[in-house]
């Protein structure tokens, strides 16, 4: 997100500032809401025309003690890594901890640079200590599908015995990070291999990356103009996602699509929408599919939001949202049983 705060075109902003206030597409937005909404929805464009690459990077970096690998001795398709916010936990510690899977549509993100916002949200208002998983990306060789759900299990097993009991670990994932999560909670739920976690979150959470390979789901949404999503860059990640996957599997296209292949999760699920993004509709409906099995789940909707206020709302200029959200997970993750 480094390109919109230091781009030498940030000089136009007046004038673009301006434009915006004119063509306002929510009339209760400030002037920086719709000016930001639009150079996003641009930035994620271009990352798409130019298919901008994320590598995977297992050195300490800027985040120093901070980042560290996850390589547990029984899930081991590859070593990756993670960062710690604000900190790793001391080693007696018994409280909660968020293992958090990015959001980027399975094509950019992944270190402190792309996630310090979320990070510091969720560990002031949501929990102590959480721990942001790099794993491994479709716009890189060998990151299609399975292998964020691999990352994803050896995080989660790697975390396990950190923390004493699953009873303290909260999964969450924004955007495409939250079909990471509920790619994790659908297997933990079927294959009954690992204990279950204390309670799931999924911000804006993208569901169907079948139906995203068609650049229409986006383009001709109804929210199109008040969401900074852009048909293109979904296309990108969803068809680099579903790479050489053969959907007629049934199995396989639950962990793909979601939405039509709901399970019985056997831990609660908090899901956040924004009541102006493209991604909320099927947000709202795998709450109503999972519901329907007799899983535990609760909704909130924030009003007048785009897409994930989670992890750019300090961008968007929906902080004060961003943190109420945050504080109500608090709330749901503290009466989860």
């Amino acid at each position: 997100m480094s390109l919109l705060t230091s781009y030498p075109g940030k000089a136009f902003l007046p004038l673009l500032s301006i434009y915006y206030f004119i063509k306002c597409p929510n009339p209760k937005w400030t002037v920086r809401q719709a000016l930001m909404n639009n150079l996003m929805r641009a930035f994620l464009y271009h990352s798409a025309v130019v298919r901008a690459k994320t590598p995977l990077k297992l050195d300490l970096g800027s985040e120093g003690e901070r980042f560290g690998i996850l390589n547990d001795k029984a899930i081991r398709p590859v070593t990756t890594g993670g960062t710690w916010y604000p900190s790793p936990p001391p080693k007696d510690y018994k409280s909660k901890v968020i293992l958090h899977f990015h959001g980027g549509g399975y094509t950019i993100g992944g270190r402190a640079a792309d996630a310090a916002y979320a990070g510091k949200t969720l560990t002031e208002h949501t929990a102590p200590h959480a721990l942001f998983v790099q794993y491994r990306l479709a716009s890189n060789d060998g990151g299609c599908f399975p292998a964020a759900l691999q990352d994803a299990l050896s995080s989660y097993a790697f975390i396990l015995p950190q923390v004493y009991t699953a009873a303290n670990i909260v999964i969450s994932g924004d955007s495409v990070g939250g079909h990471v999560a509920l790619s994790l909670l659908r297997y933990l739920s079927t294959e009954d291999i690992l204990p279950p976690p204390r309670a799931v979150l999924l911000w804006s959470p993208a569901i169907d990356l079948e139906a995203a390979k068609d650049p229409f789901t986006v383009n001709h949404s109804q929210y199109y103009a008040t969401d900074y999503l852009v048909g293109n860059f979904s296309t990108w990640g969803a068809a680099k996602f579903t790479e050489g996957l053969d959907l007629s599997d049934n199995t396989l296209k639950a962990y793909v699509v979601q939405l039509g292949h709901p399970f019985r999760a056997v831990s609660p699920v908090w899901i956040c929408v924004g009541s102006m993004e493209i991604l909320g509709p099927e947000g709202m409906r795998i709450g109503e599919e999972l519901r329907k099995t007799g899983s535990v789940v609760e909704t909130h909707t924030i009003s007048g939001a785009p897409h994930d206020v989670l992890f750019v709302g300090n961008i968007l200029g929906f902080e004060t949202e961003a943190v109420e959200a945050a504080r109500l997970a608090h709330h749901f993750i503290e009466g989860a049983a």
